[in-house]
């Protein structure tokens, strides 16, 4: 009888479940503090499920320096959760 990996036990529901909310606002706070000399905490994030989109409130001069970096930061939380559960836009 053939072992099978206990990752590839949850291989269906992968395809389901979305991460939450909470944890795509944290993630986003810790890559943007890796990509970019910026630091924006958790609480700066607000992430809408439905449209997949991530809001900042954060200062307008750090809004422009996160636009230039959008595309890193869109890739890269993509690359971590996948091309349906990762935002789309961020403002």
């Amino acid at each position: 009888m053939q072992m099978k990996h206990v990752s590839s036990l949850f291989d269906r529901y992968r395809t389901l479940l979305v991460p939450p909310q909470a944890s795509v606002e944290k993630r986003t706070a810790e890559i943007i503090c890796e990509l970019t000399p910026l630091q924006v905490t958790a609480s700066q994030i607000t992430y809408s499920v439905g449209s997949r989109t991530l809001s900042l409130q954060v200062p307008s001069v750090v809004k422009s320096e996160l636009q230039r970096h959008k595309s890193a930061i869109l890739a890269q939380l993509e690359k971590e959760m996948g091309v349906k559960n990762s935002p789309k836009t961020i403002f």
